[in-house]
């Protein structure tokens, strides 16, 4: 073989090997690029999860402070009937008490003539037998005392006092401030204490309908679920404003126990619809509404492997159903 054969050679192999060099060096880069990319990404969707869950906390401070608006007025009534009671019964006491004392100053004063009397004659122990009479009937009349009214006032306070009892009781498994964990939960107390919470919204105005069956146990964050249902009862409530009907339900289909909350308000526009669940949408003046209750909702529901539908008639009204899988373990635990 010539030098100038040999001297082609390598040339050619040269420039295979530049072009080699070039394309690990561009492929380096492309790596690099997309690497860098791939890290933005996943930085952002950091980002977009922190947010979100700071939403959902805001969102749920929102509903716990409207809990502590609606409890605060559901504890002044009893709290108020309680007090007044109390307030009569110590009248009453105080009254029986200055009632019982003169008797018994009477009777003492009877005592005393008894303890003094002379009982040689006929005359003194007749006034003896007088004595005794009034000394009788002092002593029955302050037994006799009847302080059933009393009685009756504290038996009220004490049924106001069970009330007090139980707002706490669904406060605190509304908020369930012990546990943010994944635990089992029966889907009735969870409508009960969304449904006491908001009672405040719904008295004198709307009339509540409970067909709640017994379903299996579903694992969920209860003050999640919580807030679900305390929103859809809230939304349901304003869909109302001229009063109407809320009902309640609770059943189980197939694996999923449903939760639905039927209205008979205004209904939903058609056009409207689809858009309910995307986060700020809301129909509700400026200043009134976020728009992020039932994203929030949509959003918690689908995090429990869950679905929320919704059917809407114009003027007839809406019903939001909200399905959660049964715990099929836990159930058979129990079973």
């Amino acid at each position: 073989m010539g030098t100038g054969a040999l001297s082609s050679t390598t040339l050619i192999l040269a420039i295979i090997a530049g072009i080699s060099l070039l394309a690990a060096i561009l492929l380096g880069m492309q790596v690099f690029v997309e690497r860098k990319r791939a890290n933005a990404s996943s930085e952002k969707f950091k980002s977009l999860q922190s947010t979100q869950s700071q939403v959902i906390h805001t969102t749920k401070l929102a509903s716990l402070g409207q809990m502590i608006a609606g409890v605060a007025h559901e504890m002044n009534t009893p709290l108020g009937f309680v007090k007044s009671n109390v307030e009569v019964v110590g009248e009453l006491v105080d009254e029986h008490l200055q009632q019982s004392r003169k008797k018994l100053n009477v009777a003492a004063q009877w005592l005393d003539k008894l303890a003094k009397a002379d009982l040689s004659s006929a005359n003194a122990q007749q006034a003896v037998r007088q004595a005794s009479v009034k000394l009788s009937g002092a002593l029955r009349s302050v037994a006799d005392t009847d302080l059933g009214d009393a009685r009756e006032l504290l038996g009220d306070s004490v049924e106001g006092l069970d009330q007090l009892t139980n707002l706490v009781r669904n406060m605190k498994g509304f908020a369930r401030v012990d546990s943010d964990g994944m635990d089992l939960m029966d889907v009735n107390e969870s409508i009960e204490s969304a449904l006491m919470i908001a009672q405040h919204q719904l008295r004198d105005r709307i009339t509540v309908t409970k067909e709640l069956s017994e379903v299996p146990a579903v694992r969920c964050v209860p003050s999640q679920i919580n807030q679900v249902m305390l929103n859809l009862i809230n939304n349901a409530a304003q869909a109302m404003d001229d009063g109407g009907t809320l009902i309640l339900r609770s059943k189980r289909n197939g694996d999923f126990v449903e939760m639905e909350v039927e209205d008979n308000g205004k209904g939903i526009p058609d056009d409207v619809v689809p858009k309910i669940f995307d986060p700020f949408f809301t129909t509700k003046p400026v200043g009134e509404g976020t728009g992020l209750g039932l994203s929030i909702v949509h959003k918690i529901v689908h995090a429990h492997d869950g679905n929320i539908k919704v059917r809407t008639t114009a003027d007839i009204g809406t019903t939001f159903t909200v399905s959660l899988p049964v715990d099929h373990a836990a159930l058979r635990k129990s079973a």
